[in-house]
């Protein structure tokens, strides 16, 4: 065992906190954002804040950090990003586990064993924080798997005040969710504030020291700033996804995108990819985010929606056309490029099975794509394209702490069908920015809505202006920024009260 397990990351500077005053309403939000920046660079100076969390890369919490860091930055609070790399192989599948249970599915058989190597490499992460952080600092740790060493850290050393902000969670408790909490309990007494994406997420013996935080997009990234045809297209081109004339020069990635082919992974492209109407869902490939039940929904559309067109008022011929047409794209970050998540390959295997069962005539148009992670830069671009191009985006989760997928799609103005679960019933108000299934494993009720954004495309267009502008009011980098001021503000006893629990009103 050689050389620390926490690491700093370096914060490569993003977008400026006053490029924001370049969108739409938001002069007030950036000048609320510059007061309270003040008020948390006075009180804290000459400390700073560590975030703390599992991966550099792969992941909502992971794409996150840098931006997040960098406006804390650009406020002049001091702000820097530790990650967590363990060196034990069984922690990783630990941490999963723990991450089934707080979604109230199975998870942690042996329990003992569990805790013994999460104890294990959390104790020595916690000399490894001793070596960097300073008793007047902030710590903030994100979700379970660096907890442990943030709590042994505050136990044997010193403690400086510490949040801990939870990213997942389910508003149903069940026998698996009281054994996550329970596990999870000893490590979580240090801490001041529990941050939570959803008030149901909240245990009610942790409520009194908890709140909600939104998460929210950056508009200005390279994954949700606006792209011009030109852009758009050599993206595409240089991602390999489509063929074409060579790649501009600026747009010569380092790796393609990886298609699943008759039993192989391979670098082509996608032949109607700019021809053909795209359902498309991108997500990590996580059992939890419902891929599964996307090709039974899809076989189910295409058997059925003939008939379900002819009794609609509707186009029939213009909507016939479009069912004749459709493809399935299921994609997500290659699993290689995520460290934090030791099923992901097993599960997109499976993914691959179940596209090499169906019959030919609907394989064809279902496509499983694999995006490179070598480059988080590039891997943004690719997916802005993808979902910017899609008529129609899926998030289709079993379970979803907050699914940021959706607002993504949303500020692109992309219409959403998605799953009523978590966070992703926060984001969309059914009818008005999108549509939102009971069940993802009811292939018929899956079928079916993403039929009516197909068969009515001026109503699925007024969706997503919706969803955008309910993007703009709530679900925004500036917004989630705003909140974590107003929570150091709060633990450094300057700036008045803060917002209980800062819910939002459907």
């Amino acid at each position: 065992m050689n050389g620390p397990i926490v690491r700093e990351v370096r914060i490569q500077r993003t977008t400026s906190l006053e490029a924001f005053r370049t969108l739409d309403r938001l002069d007030v939000l950036v000048e609320d954002v510059e007061r309270l920046g003040r008020l948390v660079r006075r009180a804290l100076s000459p400390n700073r804040v560590w975030m703390l969390n599992s991966t550099e890369t792969g992941g909502g919490v992971a794409e996150m950090m840098p931006r997040l860091c960098s406006l804390l930055n650009d406020l002049r609070v001091d702000t820097r990003w530790l990650v967590l790399h363990p060196d034990h192989p069984e922690f990783f599948p630990v941490t999963k586990g723990l991450h089934h249970l707080l979604h109230g599915m199975e998870g942690l058989a042996d329990l003992g064993r569990a805790r013994a190597v999460y104890e294990e490499v959390s104790r020595r992460a916690a000399g490894n924080l001793r070596e960097v952080i300073n008793h007047g600092d902030i710590l903030v740790v994100h979700d379970p798997q660096p907890l442990g060493a943030a709590a042994l850290f505050a136990q044997e050393f010193c403690c400086p005040p510490m949040l801990w902000r939870c990213h997942i969670g389910t508003a149903h408790r069940n026998p698996h969710t009281e054994k996550g909490w329970r596990f999870l309990s000893e490590y979580l007494q240090p801490f001041e504030r529990l941050l939570f994406s959803a008030e149901p997420y909240i245990p009610a013996e942790l409520y009194e020291r908890s709140a909600v935080l939104y998460p929210g997009i950056d508009p200005l990234s390279h994954k949700n700033r606006d792209l011009s045809l030109y852009k758009l297209l050599g993206i595409l081109r240089a991602a390999g996804l489509v063929d074409g004339p060579p790649a501009p020069g600026w747009a010569c990635f380092e790796a393609q995108a990886q298609r699943f082919v008759d039993g192989r992974w391979e670098a082509s492209p996608l032949e109607n990819l700019l021809f053909r109407p795209v359902i498309l869902q991108l997500s990590r490939f996580d059992r939890l985010k419902g891929y599964q039940h996307l090709m039974p929904a899809f076989a189910h559309l295409l058997e059925h929606g003939p008939e379900r067109i002819r009794k609609m008022k509707v186009a029939t011929e213009r909507a016939l056309s479009e069912l004749s047409q459709v493809e399935l794209v299921l994609a997500g970050p290659d699993p290689a490029g995520v460290a934090d998540d030791p099923e992901a390959g097993a599960y997109l295997d499976e993914l691959c099975q179940q596209q090499m069962a169906l019959p030919e005539e609907i394989r064809r148009r279902v496509h499983l794509l694999r995006l490179p992670m070598v480059s988080t830069k590039q891997n943004a671009l690719i997916v802005n394209a993808l979902q910017r191009l899609a008529m129609v985006v899926i998030q289709a989760s079993v379970r979803e702490g907050f699914g940021l997928t959706v607002a993504e799609a949303l500020w692109k103005g992309t219409p959403v069908v998605a799953s009523n679960v978590g966070g992703l019933g926060i984001q969309i108000r059914h009818g008005t920015d999108g549509l939102l299934v009971g069940d993802p494993s009811d292939a018929a009720a899956l079928s079916e809505a993403v039929l009516h954004m197909l068969a009515y495309p001026k109503e699925a267009e007024l969706m997503a202006r919706s969803g955008r502008r309910r993007v703009l009011g709530h679900f925004l980098m500036l917004g989630q920024l705003q909140s974590w001021l107003e929570e150091f503000a709060r633990i450094l006893g300057v700036g008045g009260a803060v917002t209980a629990k800062r819910g939002l009103t459907q």
